[in-house]
C-alpha cells in the first residue's frame, strides 16, 4: 500500500541528514546512510490531518487534549500489554532535551549516572555538560556480535555517589531488544542500590519479526515506582521534526516534581502540531508501520548477502530492533580515524562512526537501513568499489 521504493529528493530543505554532511563530514558530495531519521514519507493519515490543521491557518497556543493522551494508552495496550493512566503522561518538547531534564532534576552535580556502552552518543552529554559523572557499565558481545550486559560490572562499579541509570532499550546502535530475564536482573540491581531509572524506549515500536518490546516499569511494581519511560511517535513514524514526546510517570511524586521542574524552565509546551501527530499516528498508523518494518527487514537482508558476497570482511551484527545496522570493520586492517577517511574520501558515503558511541565502538560503524533500496544500493556499490580498490 505504501511506496517505499520512492525516492525523494530531500536536499534543499534544510535536513540535517542531507544537507548537513559537509558541515559534519567535511564533504558536501556523500550519500547519508547516518543520522537516524528515514528516508520516507510519513503515514498518509498524518500528513492529511497536519495539512488540514496548516489550511486552517492560525497557530496560536495549544492546550492539552485528553484524547492525545488516549491514543497514547490505547497503544501502550495494544503495542506493548502495558496498562498506564493517562494521569501518568507528561508531554515534553523531545527525548533528549528530556533526558537532560530529569538528570538536572532528580540528582546533584557530582552524582553518578549509569550509562550501558557503547551508546546513543547524546547520553554522554546530557551527564558531562549537566555536571554529573559518567558511569560506564561496558556492555559485552556474544560470538554473533550481539550485545548482552555485564551486571556483575555493574555491581561492583556502583558506589554511594551513584543515584541514576540511563537505559537504552531497545539498544541503539546494537539494536538489541533486551528479554524479560535481562530486564529483571537489571531491575534487581536498581531496586538494591534504589537507582533512578530513565528508560529511552524511542524506538520501542520498530521490532524485527519474532521480538516484543516489554516496557522497564511493566516488570514489577517497583521498577514502575522509580522510572520514568521516555517515548515518542517520532521514531516510529519518521516525524522527528515535529518535536513530540512524553514520559510515563506511575510515581505521583515523581511525576509531580518533573511538572514543576519543567514549567520553571519553560520546556513544557509542544507545539501546534505535536499532539495531531501523535494521535493520528497512533490511531491510525499501524498499518504503515508493519509494512515499514518489512520494507527495513528487507532491506537488511538485502545488505547482509550483499556484504556478505562483495566485502566479507566485514561483518554484521543482526539487529532484533531499529533501522540501523552495526557493521564491525575489526577485519579491515585500517585505525579508525583511517576508516573514517576512506569511507568520506573514497566510497564517499557518511556512516555513523563507531568511536562516537564510545571507546567499545571503536571498530563499528553504523548504518542507516531506512532508505529506498535504490539508495541502500548505490551506499553499498560505493562502499564495495572503495573495498576492491584497496584489495582487503
Amino acid at each position: 500500500m505504501y511506496r517505499f521504493d520512492e525516492v525523494i529528493d530531500r536536499k534543499g530543505t534544510n535536513s540535517l541528514k542531507w544537507d548537513g554532511v559537509e558541515t559534519r563530514y567535511g564533504a558536501s558530495d556523500l550519500l547519508p546512510l547516518w543520522v537516524a531519521d528515514m528516508d520516507f514519507k510519513a503515514p498518509q493519515p498524518v500528513l492529511d490531518a497536519l495539512t488540514k490543521r496548516v489550511q486552517q491557518g492560525v497557530f496560536g497556543y495549544i492546550t492539552p487534549s485528553s484524547s492525545v493522551n488516549e491514543s497514547i494508552v490505547n497503544w501502550a495496550s495494544r503495542r506493548y500489554d502495558w496498562e498506564i493512566h493517562s494521569n501518568s503522561i507528561v508531554h515534553t518538547v523531545g527525548i533528549v532535551p528530556t533526558i537532560s531534564n530529569l538528570v538536572k532534576a532528580f540528582i546533584n552535580p557530582g552524582d553518578e549516572v549509569i550509562i550501558q556502552t557503547p551508546v546513543y552518543y547524546p547520553f554522554y552529554d546530557v551527564i558531562k555538560q549537566n555536571d554529573r559523572t559518567i558511569l560506564r557499565n561496558p556492555l559485552l558481545q556474544d560470538e554473533n556480535g550481539q550485545f548482552k550486559m555485564d551486571l556483575t560490572q555493574l555491581e561492583e562499579s556502583i558506589s554511594e555517589k551513584t543515584k541514576m541509570l540511563v537505559f537504552c532499550h531497545p539498544h541503539n546502535p546494537g539494536g538489541r531488544v533486551w528479554t524479560i530475564q535481562e530486564l529483571e536482573d537489571l531491575a534487581a540491581i536498581c531496586k538494591k542500590y534504589d537507582l533512578l531509572v530513565v528508560s529511552d524506549e524511542i524506538h520501542a515500536d520498530l521490532l524485527f519479526d519474532g521480538y516484543k518490546h516489554v516496557p522497564f516499569a511493566s516488570i514489577n511494581e517497583d521498577m514502575a515506582d522509580r522510572t520514568f519511560t521516555c517515548l515518542a511517535p517520532t521514531k516510529t513514524f519518521n516525524l522527528a521534526g515535529i518535536i513530540a514526546s512524553y514520559i510515563v510517570v506511575e510515581n505521583k511524586k515523581l511525576r509531580l516534581d518533573l511538572r514543576r521542574y519543567l514549567e520553571s524552565t519553560f520546556m513544557n509546551s509542544p507545539n501546534a502540531f505535536a499532539g495531531i501527530a501523535t494521535e493520528v499516528a497512533y490511531n491510525e498508523g499501524e498499518e504503515w508501520l508493519q509494512e515499514l518494518m518489512q520494507y527495513v527487514q528487507h532491506n537488511y537482508q538485502f545488505t547482509v548477502d550483499f556484504i556478505q558476497t562483495h566485502m566479507p570482511k566485514v561483518k554484521v551484527v543482526k539487529p532484533q530492533g531499529t533501522y540501523l545496522l552495526w557493521l564491525d570493520f575489526s577485519e579491515i586492517p585500517l585505525t579508525a580515524d583511517e576508516r573514517k577517511q576512506w569511507l568520506v574520501e573514497e566510497a564517499k558515503v557518511a556512516l555513523n562512526h563507531g568511536a562516537m558511541f564510545g571507546d567499545e565502538g571503536e571498530n563499528f560503524e553504523r548504518l542507516n537501513l531506512a532508505c529506498p533500496r535504490e539508495t541502500l544500493q548505490k551506499g553499498l556499490d560505493q562502499i564495495k568499489h572503495a573495498y576492491d580498490n584497496h584489495q582487503f
